[in-house]
């Protein structure tokens, strides 16, 4: 048993402590799970970054200076004091980086949702848990996919609506190697008529970028005076790094309809802060707060693209690689910190 902490304010600094002991009853309310597995992206190093600012510490506490930095994944029921909840239940959603983990939570309509009073005030997606069987979109034999991409698959839709309002012709995306990046020129290339997709990545991941099959151009950040700029373009923003934007928005500021901020892959120099650019000024987007606008016939619009994708898209995208305990979980941390981790790698770990 075991809880990987981060330094809040150094998230290179990783400890393990004791976990959660196994329970055979848990209070009226709460329900106890196993971690079964979780994936790891850069997303989830953008819920560090921006852990303070936007409450994702909040989440699952910890010792005073420290974090558990939350993961999407799946969670298994070892003891419940839910009714419609028995042991061996499993369910897809947001967990710390941790064997177990006790939730207080209420049974719904297709699964679970936070109740507790620590997480009242946060976005509530963060706090629903779904049920995963093959009747709500989770067969077994598609976890480890959405492990990986499941969340950043919603995230890359709601990115691509947003883009597809401004009815630009090119859409430049930083950090184009990242998962959240690649599911959202994914889901561009899903609408009708899609613009030219130009990926923006480091020197040693543009040729894996470029053989992912789904950028019409894939340049280096050193080739940023290359990006078009005879017609109206959108600025997806993924890495955070302000020099990076002001280096994309300097060619195109005259076509450029709109600078949007969404991660902070790029974490050492990340800034959501811009101001004096030319062009548009940059806005910061939110996925809770998109996905809780959608209207019902846009969410199951999304969920209906889920399950191709999964099966006929992602198996080209990404190959899966376990890994397993404590020590294997801090050094894929590192890892991606260090941004060392090869664009078709989906890690998919357990503690």
């Amino acid at each position: 048993m075991v809880d990987v902490l981060v330094r809040r304010d150094d998230p290179r600094t990783v400890r393990c402590d004791p976990g959660e002991p196994p329970r055979t009853g848990v209070p009226q309310g709460s329900v106890q799970f196993a971690v079964e597995r979780f994936g790891l992206t850069a997303n989830n190093l953008t819920y560090a970054v921006l852990g303070d600012a936007w409450r994702y510490w909040d989440h699952f506490p910890a010792p005073e200076g420290w974090g558990r930095v939350p993961v999407w994944g799946f969670g298994r029921a070892t003891a419940s004091g839910v009714d419609g909840v028995a042991a061996g239940d499993r369910f897809f959603g947001f967990w710390p980086m941790s064997s177990r983990v006790t939730l207080e939570v209420a049974a719904g309509p297709g699964g679970l949702a936070d109740r507790s009073a620590a997480r009242a005030s946060l976005a509530r997606v963060y706090g629903r848990y779904a049920r995963a069987l093959p009747e709500t979109g989770f067969p077994p034999g598609l976890d480890d996919v959405a492990a990986v991409l499941r969340p950043l698959f919603q995230t890359g839709w709601l990115l691509a609506d947003r883009v597809a309002r401004e009815g630009a012709g090119v859409v430049v995306l930083t950090s184009a190697s990242s998962r959240t990046a690649v599911c959202t020129a994914a889901a561009v290339r899903a609408h009708g008529d899609p613009p030219e997709l130009v990926g923006l990545t480091s020197s040693r991941h543009a040729a894996a970028t470029a053989a992912l099959g789904l950028y019409d151009r894939v340049l280096t950040y050193e080739e940023v005076g290359a990006l078009p700029a005879d017609r109206g373009a959108v600025l997806v923003d993924l890495a955070g790094d302000p020099d990076l934007r002001a280096a994309v928005h300097r060619p195109t500021a005259g076509v450029l309809r709109a600078s949007v901020v969404v991660g902070a892959t790029h974490w050492t120099r990340a800034s959501f802060a811009s101001s004096g650019l030319p062009g548009p000024e940059p806005e910061v987007f939110s996925a809770p707060a998109a996905a809780a606008a959608l209207d019902p016939s846009s969410a199951r619009r999304i969920a209906a693209a889920w399950p191709d994708f999964a099966a006929t898209r992602a198996p080209g995208l990404l190959t899966v690689e376990h890994r397993t305990g404590a020590q294997a979980v801090t050094e894929a941390w590192a890892a991606l910190l260090d941004g060392d981790v090869d664009p078709r790698r989906g890690l998919v770990l357990s503690l």
